[in-house]
């Protein structure tokens, strides 16, 4: 008797296991992949908001199209705008409008696995450093703008990017980050618990397991406050809302305390992620435009 328990509990357990092995796998295949067909299409047009931009399609150094907007400067400065996690261009169109007002040129940026774009792998932030170098050697190279007068404006996933390609990057001038996390490792329990429904405990160490074994990465390498700490020449304004339950709220701190330049934190307890601008839409448009003015101008 005793031994058919044994056996019995013996199975009960792998079930479990296998079940457990299981859910967290689909989630971090989930999390990881992004092909076109699950997409949400971008419901934001810049015509909604009156915004004067031309279509850009760009190929990464994998040959993977990049869809973007550009309009050109009136003031001699750009300002690239990254997008965040599975989201597209259409979230960034509102902060397009307020710098185009402002005389400067923009470019909505995209990655891959995002927005019309090829591949369906998201890395976080590490192989999408080649995308955004592909939109600023356009600016460059195409556009013909000056070193020294490329700002980057960045929400959510796309706030730590840009800090990271700034690092990468000297020659970006000033980086403003919204609801960025501080590293991957970090925001992991929070995110999983927003992305999947799940509780951190026991299911985000397997997530994390899986999604670094479908990408033959390390979570670690996507670590925007260590990329802060090498901004000493670069201004860096970070805006974290006190409700946020996509990042942790102690990512804005972190990123603050380990930059080593110029450094600006907005931090309101009672706004959610990446809520300034439709929050504190005046407070926003005058702090945003007074930093890349005094950066880029």
């Amino acid at each position: 008797m005793k031994r058919a328990i044994g056996w019995i509990l013996a199975v009960v357990l792998l079930v479990v296991m296998g079940g457990f092995l299981l859910v967290t796998y689909q989630q971090a295949d989930y999390l990881v992949h992004h092909p076109l067909e699950a997409r949400t299409p971008a419901t934001h047009q810049p015509q909604y908001f009156d915004l004067q931009v031309q279509e850009v399609v760009l190929l990464n150094p994998n040959r993977q199209k990049l869809h973007g907007y550009f309009s050109a400067s009136n003031n001699g400065a750009y300002v690239m705008l990254q997008h965040g996690f599975k989201a597209n261009r259409g979230y960034m169109l509102e902060e397009a409008k307020i710098l185009q007002e402002a005389g400067y040129g923009i470019l909505v940026t995209s990655i891959r696995a995002h927005d019309l774009n090829d591949g369906d792998e998201i890395t976080f932030g590490v192989r999408e450093m080649d995308d955004l170098n592909t939109w600023y050697n356009y600016l460059m190279n195409v556009q013909g703008v000056a070193k020294g007068k490329v700002g980057l404006l960045g929400n959510s996933m796309g706030g730590a990017m840009v800090i990271e390609y700034a690092a990468l990057n000297q020659d970006i001038a000033a980086v403003v980050a919204v609801s960025a996390f501080s590293s991957l490792q970090d925001t992991i329990n929070v995110s999983v618990e927003y992305f999947t429904g799940l509780p951190a405990f026991p299911f985000a160490p397997m997530i994390s397991f899986w999604a670094e074994t479908i990408l033959g990465m390390d979570v670690a390498q996507a670590n925007t406050a260590k990329a802060a700490a090498k901004l000493c020449n670069t201004p860096l304004f970070i805006m974290q809302g006190g409700q946020d339950i996509v990042v942790s709220v102690e990512s804005g701190q972190w990123i603050y305390d380990a930059a080593c330049g110029d450094k600006e934190l907005w931090f309101e307890e009672a706004l959610g992620h990446a809520k300034f601008d439709t929050k504190k839409p005046d407070e926003f448009k005058h702090r945003v435009i007074e930093f890349f003015d005094k950066s880029l101008l």
